[in-house]
């Protein structure tokens, strides 16, 4: 019989429709989980806030998935997991996944040379979160980061294709494929939709990291581990959360979920932003 505590939801965090492509992989590797997700477009992009501000809205929206009673969280956001993920940790009884951890520990196993490149937000980047980590974890590691600060509104109002979305990834490649790096992170889960073009343009012999894979298998890891799995034959329930919803969210999250399934619809709600919180 299904413990009590393994029935609870898995609640994922996002600044915005990049933590999609995580809650997608999660959904497609765990049907029979229930999923919350938040994004919290309304304030998006984080990576240009302060630090502070970073925190203050991050633990907010933590606290609204706090009460959901979540069996486990997890934080599809690389610019929260590197400015604030202890104090998310310290202020939740649940156990809180960074995608950071995993994103790094694939990558130090796929590089040959040691040579990796970064692409992030610029606070990603300011924080040396890969670098610190990747340094501990690859002997001799040359790290080369980069700022990517288009991608994110690029995600956010729905431009992931064409030619002026291939030319801004040309743009910011250029000293990643000058590194001669073989291993490349997308340091953003917002990256995630322009992967084959990235692909593309690094060529089959650069190892691009799947951060929604490698975020899945922790997760699976830690389901296991501490005994969280769901046992039953139902279909979880996925409900997301915005804290502003338009045409563009429901365009991304219908490239990711069936929205249409009528035996499993997909649920979209507002989360509403104020001064101090998030509130339904």
């Amino acid at each position: 019989m299904e413990n009590l505590l393994s029935a609870r939801p898995i609640a994922i965090f996002d600044s915005g429709l990049g933590g999609l492509t995580v809650a997608a992989e999660i959904h497609n590797r765990f049907p029979a989980e229930d999923i919350i997700f938040l994004g919290d477009r309304a304030r998006v992009p984080y990576a240009s806030l302060s630090p502070a501000l970073i925190a203050r809205y991050a633990l907010e929206c933590f606290d609204f998935l706090a009460r959901f009673e979540p069996k486990i969280m997890v934080t599809a956001c690389n610019t929260v997991s590197a400015v604030c993920i202890d104090e998310i940790r310290a202020r939740n009884s649940c156990p809180v996944i960074d995608v950071i951890t995993p994103t790094a520990a694939a990558a130090a196993t796929a590089t040959k040379s040691g040579r990796i490149g970064v692409l992030a937000t610029t606070a990603t980047v300011r924080r040396r979160a890969y670098d610190i980590q990747l340094g501990d974890l690859v002997k001799n590691a040359k790290i080369f980061s980069q700022g990517c600060p288009l991608f994110v509104p690029l995600v956010e109002e729905g431009w992931t294709e064409g030619e002026i979305p291939e030319k801004i990834v040309e743009h910011y490649l250029q000293t990643v494929v000058t590194s001669n790096v073989d291993t490349v992170v997308l340091g953003c889960t917002h990256y995630e939709y322009f992967r084959s073009t990235l692909q593309k343009q690094l060529g089959e012999k650069v190892t691009l990291i799947n951060t929604p894979k490698v975020t899945a298998d922790l997760l699976n890891e830690t389901l296991l581990d501490l005994n969280l799995c769901r046992d039953t034959e139902a279909a979880g329930k996925v409900t997301i959360y915005s804290s502003d919803i338009t045409d563009a969210l429901y365009t991304v999250a219908g490239s990711l979920f069936d929205l249409h399934d009528s035996a499993n619809p997909i649920e979209i709600r507002l989360a509403r932003t104020s001064a101090h919180e998030i509130t339904v």
